[in-house]
């Protein structure tokens, strides 16, 4: 799908997607641009519907306005412009574009400009999806196949923002036996001489896991770039159609005292079982997934504790995740950790990780 960069730049057209035969049409612009690519995942594709359709509470709760710029009847670029009421800034995501048309990526930042001042917003961010659990971060280095809850793009997505501020997270990765050895030979008792356990989710209170999950996600990542708040069944729905998929040993919670101090949420890298380069139905995912197999690689999706428990919590949550991996898998990856974030990356560390992917956010002051 590459672009003719000789097309009359005078016909372009910012366009906002509405109706049935616009929405085919945003879709099926990403589907053609990713067919055949084989870094690309499909499973990406099904936060996209929950955000364009707003099928979720969440995304039922943002302005959203998915747009289009149209080249002579052709789709060159894409985005979809979201305001979460808990954040004070317009989002810029979901973008996509064909290579060498750098102005229609101006017309969709102008459009984000535009709404950002007349909603009184004073920033745009490229690169966020609605909310940090949805997706965050356009890949700029590393461009290894994308594992499950890892965004993918192409190479040249970067250079269209090269103007703005940019903020960096990462991905990081080790070897399971080398990092299993460390974690068991680096005990964190408490100096208050507090006792910490580790549980399981129980699946049978699925709902109930998911709004301890939540709490704890909003009370112990609150404070990092770019997070909001959350609602009641923000993560129920979030996580539903995986939910058939999933352990009671994927989600970890640390209970010190008769309460839940920590989580751990970890799980296989279900993309290892899937086609890349094309689309997928939920369906197919999940006879695919029902398949007996094993799996190379373990994703440690987010550990969350609260900071009077961080040293004790954590080595208890990291030492069941230890458990967990050894003799089951090879490797292990996280998601991403803010570059900025050094509490997380003390952690990697001490762990053996080493940054693998780079992905980016570029931010804007909008001046009325």
């Amino acid at each position: 799908m590459d672009s003719d960069p000789h097309l009359s730049t005078i016909a372009l057209k910012v366009s906002e997607v509405s109706g049935r035969a616009d929405l085919a049409q945003y879709r099926q612009f990403r589907y053609r641009l990713y067919a055949g690519d084989s870094s690309y995942s499909a499973t990406e594709e099904f936060i996209l519907d929950a955000v364009l359709g707003q099928t979720t509470r969440f995304a039922r709760s943002c302005w959203v306005r998915p747009l289009m710029v149209v080249d002579a009847d052709q789709v060159v670029a894409q985005c979809i412009l979201i305001h979460d009421p808990a954040m004070p800034a317009m989002q810029v995501g979901f973008f996509e574009a064909l290579p060498d048309y750098p102005v229609a990526v101006e017309m969709l930042l102008d459009q984000a400009r535009r709404e950002a001042v007349a909603q009184g917003l004073d920033e745009i961010i490229v690169g966020l999806n609605g909310h940090l659990s949805y997706g965050v971060g356009i890949l700029s280095e590393g461009f290894a196949p994308a594992s499950f809850n890892s965004s993918w793009n192409k190479p040249y997505y970067q250079d269209y923002f090269a103007t703005m501020d940019r903020l960096d997270l990462s991905c990081y990765a080790s070897d399971v036996q080398s990092t299993v050895e460390l974690i068991r030979v680096s005990p964190h008792p408490d100096p208050a001489g507090r006792q910490v356990s580790v549980r399981v989710a129980d699946k049978r209170r699925w709902g109930q896991e998911m709004e301890i999950l939540r709490t704890l996600c909003d009370a112990t990542l609150g404070t990092t770039s770019l997070y909001a708040p959350t609602n009641e069944g923000h993560f129920e729905q979030l996580f539903g159609p995986l939910r058939y998929f999933l352990r009671p040993e994927n989600l970890l919670f640390a209970v010190s005292e008769g309460r839940e101090v920590g989580f751990c949420f970890w799980h296989p890298d279900f993309n290892e079982v899937l086609p890349f380069g094309r689309r997928l139905s939920i369906a197919e995912i999940a006879v695919r997934l029902a398949l007996p197999h094993s799996f190379r690689t373990s994703i440690l999706n987010a550990v969350g504790v609260l900071p009077d428990y961080r040293g004790v919590a954590t080595a208890a949550l990291m030492a069941r995740w230890a458990d967990a991996q050894q003799g089951r898998f090879e490797r292990w990856e996280t998601t991403f950790i803010w570059d900025d974030n050094q509490s997380p990356i003390k952690v990697m560390q001490r762990s053996g990780a080493q940054p693998t992917r780079r992905f980016s956010v570029w931010r804007e002051k909008v001046i009325p």
